[in-house]
């Protein structure tokens, strides 16, 4: 991703990107995220500290991905717009 394309992806995720999701998407996300947070506690307190290092470097790689998959849609979506000016 070039400099021009990570400032506008920093600006697009950090301010405006929440303003893209529809109503059941801004719900479906809250719900999820709090079902994740709940479930990430009970796993925590549950699991021996051996298991929970591997699952939460399990989630921590999802995450980056997920960040990733998104940074490069978001470059994709961007440089396709530009190119059919």
């Amino acid at each position: 991703m070039d400099e021009l394309t990570r400032v506008l992806w920093e600006y697009a995720s950090s301010y405006r990107l929440e303003a893209f999701y529809g109503r059941e998407g801004q719900e479906g996300r809250e719900e999820c995220t709090c079902a994740m947070e709940q479930n990430r506690a009970e796993l925590k307190e549950l699991s021996p500290p051996d298991l929970w290092k591997r699952v939460s470097a399990l989630y921590d790689c999802v995450e980056e991905l997920r960040l990733r998959d998104m940074e490069a849609a978001f470059a994709c979506g961007f440089r396709l717009g530009a190119s059919l000016r």
